[in-house]
């Protein structure tokens, strides 16, 4: 019958020798009972067996022996190690982990001895759970990460990936606790004695965590912790615009309207900036009332690409807000001829054209407001960072009979207001006034900087 080693060994032995305190090193000594013996006997029994099923039972009959044994002697460190080993078999990680930690606090040494033991779990359940993030499987991805570190904790991966998928599971606060987890081992013994090619891994693996860590406190709605994660983020990388714009956002989420806007001006100075980031620029402005800013930020990313409808529609407003309604019109003019349904554009052309007193124009788009059959509102295009683009709206039923069938052709174009291609869509409309969803997904390998459509009805 094998039994588990009990005695000090070799390292106590040369920890003797370095004349180290045997009793504050080496802690309480395991001990051999009636319990722990039966324990090890089904482990061995359960090494030995060729059944799934048989095995099984072995494992559970091992932890009741041990667990017997920690209730009658809880500081004997042997019954908290076989109690362990026989959850270990039984898949029962979190519980294993915790034996395996109260085994080593009673008695150091079992660091040595179990290491391995714990390393190869952590490898196993690691290997098992990495497909499943690339099948999307997140959820059951992180279980199994979870068991992993509940068992071994003297790795940084799991811990750095599990932050990750908590991140985009929307598990906020559980992703900061696994951040502090990262922070905390980074700056443990365990790292401070890793070879530098380790470290090195270990850092680069790591390095992703500062900017999910500001992202993920600013979806927590941890706006000024957020702030100055991106502060953080700013002092190591200067020129990172992204870095500036979200700043600036966390802080206009916090109400901090004057350091937000501080943040902005600084911003739109900067040079090279392109349409999407000119865009989320005047969004600030637009949120804090400063028109002024707001339109040189919508004229600018205009500018860029002149097909971009939604910074079109954004300048056209914040003008009107601005009470500048001379400069309206050829704006509103170049919004609906990439959104000719959109109610709100000839609307606006036909307000700030009766302003300055255009009675041609302001009959001509009132006119055509009025003679709509339907109109598309609240149109907006979600940009993807690697290409390609979605538009999303409603479309509103104004004189069409109910049941009518409404075709739409979006068109998208990329740098240089060059097509891209396009996508159709269609909807059946409701009764009048009533909205119907509209969404259209254009994929492709190459940046979108805007869109127009054609529709028809019937």
């Amino acid at each position: 019958m094998k039994r588990v080693a009990t005695g000090l060994g070799l390292i106590a032995f040369l920890m003797m020798l370095a004349g180290g305190s045997l009793s504050a090193q080496v802690g309480e000594r395991p001990r051999d009972t009636d319990y722990t013996e039966d324990a090890e006997d089904r482990l061995e029994d359960a090494e030995d067996s060729d059944d799934e099923s048989e095995k099984q039972a072995y494992f559970r009959m091992a932890l009741e022996h041990a667990q017997a044994e920690i209730a009658e002697n809880p500081i004997n460190p042997l019954g908290h190690r076989l109690a362990a080993l026989a959850a270990l078999g039984l898949g029962q990680y979190p519980e294993a982990g915790a034996y395996f930690d109260k085994a080593m606090e009673l008695y150091p040494l079992y660091e040595f001895e179990d290491q391995s033991i714990r390393q190869s779990a952590w490898v196993d359940l690691y290997q098992e759970a990495s497909p499943l993030v690339g099948a999307g499987d997140y959820e059951g991805a992180v279980s199994l990460f979870e068991d992993a570190h509940a068992i071994f904790k003297e790795r940084p991966e799991v811990m750095i990936t599990v932050a990750q998928l908590y991140g985009s599971l929307g598990e906020f606060d559980k992703a900061i606790d696994f951040i502090g987890q990262v922070d905390a081992f980074m700056e443990s013994e365990t790292a401070a004695v890793a070879d530098s090619v380790t470290m090195a891994g270990w850092q680069e693996q790591a390095s992703v965590l500062p900017l999910l860590e500001a992202q993920v406190l600013a979806a927590n709605g941890q706006y000024d912790e957020a702030a100055d994660a991106y502060r953080g983020l700013m002092a190591a990388e200067p020129d990172n615009i992204d870095h500036i714009r979200s700043l600036g956002t966390v802080l206009m989420d916090a109400g901090r309207e004057e350091d937000a806007l501080e943040v902005y001006e600084q911003l739109i100075s900067q040079p090279g900036l392109d349409g999407e980031t000119m865009f989320a620029i005047g969004v600030g402005f637009y949120s804090a009332n400063d028109y002024v800013n707001a339109v040189r930020a919508f004229s600018a990313a205009v500018n860029l690409h002149n097909t971009d409808r939604d910074a079109l529609e954004m300048w056209a407003r914040s003008l009107l807000l601005d009470e500048a309604f001379a400069d309206i019109p050829p704006v509103a003019e170049q919004w609906v001829g990439l959104d000719p349904y959109s109610q709100n554009g000839w609307l606006i052309w036909a307000q700030s054209a009766n302003r300055v007193e255009d009675v041609e124009a302001t009959q001509l788009a009132m006119g055509t407001a009025q003679e709509l059959e339907v109109s598309l509102d609240q149109l907006q295009m979600q940009r993807f960072g690697g290409g390609g683009a979605r538009v999303s709206g409603s479309v509103i039923n104004k004189t069409l009979e109910e049941g009518a069938s409404v075709s739409i052709v979006f068109t998208f174009f990329g740098e240089g207001d060059a097509p891209l291609g396009t996508v159709s869509t269609s909807v059946v409309v409701g009764a009048t006034d009533m909205a119907e969803l509209v969404d259209a997904q254009f994929d492709s390998a190459e940046m979108v900087w805007g869109y127009s459509y054609e529709l028809t009805i019937g």
